[in-house]
């Protein structure tokens, strides 16, 4: 399963011309998955945790950078959309990318109790705009 996701994520980056991966992730196995598939583009992968950001310096195209918020993307009660755009906001202040940027978004959603899904894994392709005061 995950595999499968990595490996639409690294193709549709290479197909829609995206210029980075961004991945939300708690324990870093979908960044290593994302990395086997020797993606041409950066894949900026989002951790919560220290030790697994050095962790994941190590492998190919994987550049991990540590989301700072207080929110767990573990908790079914977290938006994961806040954190995208929490992510998007820090690529774009680190100048990784600028309007007009065509990323590949990768999380996996907690389900909540009255959902028929435990997790669901989330690929989303999107165009950052050109926003005053970013």
């Amino acid at each position: 399963e995950l595999n499968a996701i990595a490996h639409s994520a690294v193709k549709s980056a290479a197909d829609m011309n995206a210029k980075a991966i961004i991945l939300i992730t708690m324990s870093g196995k979908v960044a290593r998955a994302v990395a086997l598939h020797k993606p041409s583009v950066p894949v900026l992968a989002f951790c919560t945790d220290r030790q697994i950001a050095r962790r994941l310096q190590l492998h190919r195209s994987v550049l991990p950078l540590l989301l700072q918020s207080k929110m767990d993307p573990g908790s079914s009660k977290t938006s994961m959309a806040l954190l995208r755009a929490e992510a998007k906001r820090t690529a774009r202040e680190l100048g990784l990318l600028r309007a007009g940027d065509r990323i590949i978004t990768v999380d996996r959603t907690k389900g909540k109790d009255t959902d028929m899904f435990e997790y669901s894994h989330n690929i989303k392709l999107s165009t950052i705009r050109d926003c005053d005061g970013w």
